[in-house]
């Protein structure tokens, strides 16, 4: 059975609105991944900071403070790699299920429009909650480098209780994570 001429402009109507959206979204994704590559080095500033400051002050040298910071810097890369490759994934399916859900309309399966937006929905769900821990782990490492970076007289004693509470923190009691992102 055709589909009505009415229903088909709609349909495409309600897709191109959707595409739109969808290269909209994008279009920011794009931009707040630029803002997570100046949010990384601005924390690297922090970190020289830091680094300076204890060899200076805290009797720590360099090689020392890079070897206590490489399993949370590997950490960091690690974790943004991941989330940039779970935003730009989630995107490309987005624009998949706007595909499918034109390709549907334009054959008149009307009830496939409830099995795009659940699957939508779901995408976004799950990217959200990614993001979210993402933000969250970001924010614990700023604030303990922050907190160092503010005692001007930080030992290195200090410092590597501050990185070690830190990795229990990020990575659980299961060191041997710990462990093996210090060797990659």
């Amino acid at each position: 059975m055709p589909v009505p001429e009415e229903i088909r402009s709609l349909a495409e109507g309600v897709v191109a609105s959707f595409e739109l959206g969808v290269n909209a979204v994008g279009r920011l994704i794009e931009q707040g991944l630029e803002l997570l590559d100046g949010y990384r080095r601005e924390q690297e500033a922090v970190q020289g900071r830091l680094r300076n400051a204890l060899t200076l002050v805290g009797s720590l040298r360099r090689k020392d403070f890079d070897g206590i910071m490489g399993r949370i810097l590997a950490f960091q890369l690690s974790r943004e790699s991941e989330i940039k490759t779970l935003i730009r994934e989630s995107l490309k399916k987005q624009r998949g299920l706007a595909a499918r859900l034109k390709h549907s309309l334009e054959a008149g399966i009307f009830q496939e429009v409830e099995r795009c937006k659940e699957g939508l929905s779901r995408l976004i769900d799950e990217a959200r909650e990614e993001i979210f821990a993402f933000q969250r782990e970001q924010e614990k490492i700023r604030s303990a480098l922050e907190a160092l970076e503010a005692n001007t007289l930080v030992s290195a004693r200090e410092f590597k209780k501050v990185i070690g509470d830190l990795e229990t923190e990020l990575f659980g009691a299961d060191n041997k994570q710990v462990a093996a992102m210090g060797n990659g």
